[in-house]
């Protein structure tokens, strides 16, 4: 039965193979739903399904483009029929354990191989449609072109050698009656950047591919009809003419045909897919139809633009889009562009929109022909950039179906094509980008337009950002000179908060009561994430409503810039409030992440409408560039990053732990070792410091711009330090042992509570050049100094004075002048300057020892933290000569008594 199975399985993915095509849904017959199963190692988890279920379920064919997912159906008058629901997808429609199947339920449920069911209803998207323009639109209209742009337009003719007749009418190319007010695309025409080698695919109604403007350019490799199941995406309905349209803007080709497209040598395909109800798994397979062929991918559709709707798309939707940005061009990741959306004259707003508001979406809102915003466009902090679109008396100018041309073009759906064709310009100026290196660019080098419209706000990038604007119109010169000397970001990395429990809520009586809560993302959260900055920031809320187009929700970030996640819909009377519903905003790109994360949730209502709000819980997601790229992963749709992060956070503390042990180890080591070689009872009070999990938590996790690596072990690092120091003790050790005397020296130097250790001479002074050279010999006589200390110690080797007497006494710099019997000395000033450059954390004592003395001394450094003052006393004159050692500054003595600083 098993092979039977498989032998199905083989059938079904050769016809795949082939092409797109699947058996014909019977939606009035049977159910349909996609089953994920983990196949990653073996083909045997989806045969053992079919077999199992075999006397249920149909398998119909894998979903296409998604390796573990499986369309199966049911026949609808099965009484188990009406139980199949969601398993880990939506929230709607749920799987149920219905009676009489108890076992079937628990068989599927218990496989340990399931990841999820999503039900496949059929459902329609909608065309963003050109809005009519009313008589109230036509305000301001100038007939009158200017002289320097007519000349502008008479020199790209001229030059290009264009002959398409309404081409003078585009002016979203060339704007003769408001100059500027255009894509500025003329000047990469003449550098021969027209979009060669770049496929824009049209997400639409269908592609006339037989149209004289766009025949040339039409590529039929990347297209498939998704509502007829067949290659060519021909339009047939009446109203098929959306797609076409928004191909001319794009590719349609230099010829005496209507205009021309802004990348008229790019290439455009079409995917059918709005002519007719589809499922999930339909419109996931279209997102990545032809990865290896589209680079581009233009949706002017979503859901109902009327004020009153909430819709995302399904997860297996979702998961295909992730495909696509992973794998689409060469692994560069394919580009999505939305159109923001055509309710705005409802008062809708794109954050209610989940094609729009996903990460991998470039969100395109319009402008008209004078730059200003047309009251249909839709705003919201997803939007990146705005083009040119219909408004103030004007519409687009491409060409039609049948042979015709359009001068009715207009909307949102006008906006996002036209920015697709200068994408691909973009592209052809530099074919590295990736799907991020790409919005970094359209949001650094769009340029603000209406500049007192709109609120805008100062972001991190150093750019202005409007969410009725974005970051500007799209320039498509600047962009892609932008674009040539771009140098790549590193990948993408995620932080993912705690799901944060509120329980707050907003009475009919209280109106104006805010509920905020507070996210504080720290560094070691951004470092264990491995986020660098912010790109994108997307919160999920629950929150219950009893009118929800009154729920406000407002983002501010911790460096001020407010995103408004949830505006004022009047006529979004549900009373299902906001299930899981994710926002998004483009406004914080730039920003370093760290710090308080303020969500705040009141009431818009102001009306008496007594709405009722509860805020139930939240949780915050950033997304943005890696600090290290090494590190980078895949990401995962279904994984809990918020648990990774817990993770790591703990195993970073635990290993903070560990090397603060080694720490303090090694320090009561190194403590136990000078006791032991010296006969005083007294111990240094600064010499070892032990180092605190916490300190070592902020040593450790400041690199840079706080690009702690989480995985950071210093370990190697401390063991290689006390190695370091044990042989510096033991070449020390061989050198005093061939010097002359040194045996005797030696015995009265061990007296002392600090090792004596051959230095360099880091002294000001030319005459001096003394060196530390593991023991070598410098280049400077040492005879004298050798005949000097002979004669010291056949002078004194048996009559060294006794340390115990007050001269040797050492004292606490802070010992008060006149306390005791040692007096400390006077220091000149030149010695004072000095002593105040040294660090303020370094601490001193005195040492008074004969001036007869000072050559036993002045030829050795002493690398101590603390610092060290040796006085040398010679009946009534005293000679100062101080010793210190930090970090940035030290001070050393000679036999001369003065004092040299080095740093």
């Amino acid at each position: 039965m098993q092979l039977a199975a498989l032998l199905r399985i083989v059938v079904a993915c050769a016809g795949i193979a082939m092409g797109m095509q699947v058996p014909k849904k019977d939606h009035d017959a049977k159910r349909y739903f996609a089953v994920e199963l983990d196949t990653s190692t073996s083909s045997k988890p989806l045969a053992d399904f079919i077999t199992q279920h075999k006397q249920l379920f149909h398998y119909e064919h894998s979903v296409r483009g998604l390796d573990d997912h499986f369309v199966f159906s049911i026949d609808k008058k099965h009484d188990f029929a009406s139980a199949i629901g969601n398993f880990n997808t939506d929230d709607e429609q749920l799987f149920k354990r219905s009676s009489g199947f108890e076992d079937v339920y628990d068989s599927i449920m218990s496989n340990p191989h399931l990841k999820s069911i999503q039900i496949l209803e059929p459902k329609r998207l909608e065309k963003r449609m050109p809005v009519m323009i009313t008589d109230d639109d036509m305000y301001g209209r100038d007939d009158s072109p200017g002289d320097s742009s007519q000349k502008l337009l008479n020199e790209a003719t001229q030059k290009l050698s264009i002959n398409d007749p309404t081409f003078k009418e585009q002016w979203h190319l060339i704007n003769t009656f408001n100059p500027g007010h255009d894509v500025n695309v003329t000047g990469l025409w003449y550098e021969g950047i027209t979009g060669k080698g770049i496929v824009s695919a049209l997400v639409d109604d269908g592609l006339d591919y037989e149209s004289e403007d766009l025949k040339e350019n039409f590529n039929s490799k990347g297209s498939w009809d998704f509502n007829d199941n067949r290659n060519l995406p021909m339009p047939t309905l009446y109203d098929d003419w959306h797609g076409t349209r928004c191909a001319g803007e794009i590719a349609a080709v230099k010829n005496d045909v209507c205009g021309l497209g802004v990348a008229y040598d790019s290439n455009v395909s079409g995917i059918r897919i709005l002519s007719g109800p589809i499922t999930a798994e339909d419109e996931a397979a279209a997102m990545i139809f032809g990865l290896d062929v589209n680079d581009i991918y233009s949706c002017s559709w979503g859901p109902t633009d009327n004020g009153k709707v909430v819709s995302a798309p399904n997860k297996i939707v979702k998961k295909a889009m992730i495909k696509g940005i992973q794998d689409g061009r060469d692994k560069k990741g394919a580009i999505y562009v939305f159109a923001s959306g055509n309710g705005g004259r409802f008062g809708d707003s794109c954050n209610f929109d989940g094609y729009t508001n996903s990460i991998y979406s470039i969100t395109v809102g319009a402008i008209d022909y004078k730059g200003m915003h047309p009251i249909y466009s839709e705003a919201c902090s997803a939007v990146m950039v705005v083009t040119y679109s219909s408004g103030s008396g004007e519409h687009i100018h491409t060409t039609d179906i049948k042979k015709k041309c359009s001068a009715i073009h207009g909307g949102t759906s006008a906006a996002a094509p036209l920015a697709a064709g200068i994408f691909a310009l973009v592209l052809q100026s530099n074919p590295d980008l990736t799907w991020r290196d790409l919005q970094y660019i359209a949001a650094l080098s769009s340029v603000p337009v209406n500049e007192n419209d709109g609120n805008y706000q100062d972001s991190a990038l150093g750019r202005k950002y409007s969410q009725r604007y974005g970051f500007g119109k799209l320039d498509a010169y600047g962009m892609a000179h932008f674009a040539k000397d771009w140098k790549n970001v590193k990948p993408q990395a995620w932080y993912y908060s705690d799901l944060i429990q509120v329980n707050d809520a907003i009475g009919a009586t209280d109106a104006d009561k805010v509920i905020k809560s507070v996210i504080d993302v720290t560094e070691q959260d951004m470092n264990v994430s491995n986020v660098e900055r912010v790109e994108h920031v997307t919160v999920t809320v629950n929150i219950e409503a009893t009118f929800r187009g009154k729920i406000g929700v407002r983002l501010i970030s911790p460096r001020g810039m407010i995103s408004e996640l949830a505006t004022e819909r009047n006529g979004d009377r549900s009373m299902s409030g906001l299930k899981n519903w994710t926002f998004m905003s483009v406004a914080n790109w730039g920003e370093k992440g760290t710090g308080n994360w303020t969500l705040e949730v009141f009431s818009f209502d102001t009306e008496g409408t007594k709405n009722e709000i509860k805020f139930v819980d939240w949780s915050l997601r950033i997304f943005g560039e890696s600090i290290d790229a090494a590190k980078a992963e895949t990401y995962d749709l279904d994984k809990d990053y918020a648990a990774v992060r817990r993770d790591r956070l703990a195993e970073d503390e635990k290993k903070k732990t560990t090397i603060s042990s080694v720490q303090v180890t090694t320090s009561k080591a190194a403590s136990s070792k000078a006791t032991s070689a010296t006969k005083t009872t007294q111990e240094p009070e600064t010499t070892t410091t032990s180092t605190s999990p916490t300190s070592s938590a902020a040593s450790s996790g400041d690199v840079g711009e706080g690009k702690t690596e989480y995985k950071s072990d210093h370990f190697g690092a401390y063991f290689m330090a006390v190695a370091l120091i044990g042989f510096v003790i033991v070449v020390l050790v061989m050198r005093y042992h061939r010097t002359p005397g040194g045996s005797r020296r030696r015995r009265r130097r061990d007296e002392y509570e600090f090792d004596i250790i051959p230095g360099e001479d880091y002294s000001d002074s030319e005459e001096e050049t003394d060196s530390l050279d593991l023991g070598e010999r410098n280049d400077r006589p040492r005879g004298s100094e050798e005949a000097r200390d002979r004669l010291f110690d056949e002078l004194h080797a048996e009559t060294l004075p006794d340390y115990e007497e007050e001269m040797f006494r050492i004292v606490d710099d802070d010992h008060e002048e006149g306390e005791g019997e040692g007096k400390k000395p006077q220091k000149s000033k030149d010695e004072t300057q000095t002593e105040d450059a040294a660090p303020s954390s370094s601490q001193s004592f005195s040492v008074f020892v004969p001036t007869n003395f000072a050559p036993l001394f002045g030829r050795h450094r002493y690398p101590l933290s603390p610092a060290i003052e040796i006085i040398s006393q010679s009946h009534s004159e005293l000679e100062d000569i101080k010793l210190t050692l930090a970090t940035s500054s030290e001070t050393l003595f000679d036999t001369r008594g003065f004092v040299s600083s080095y740093n």
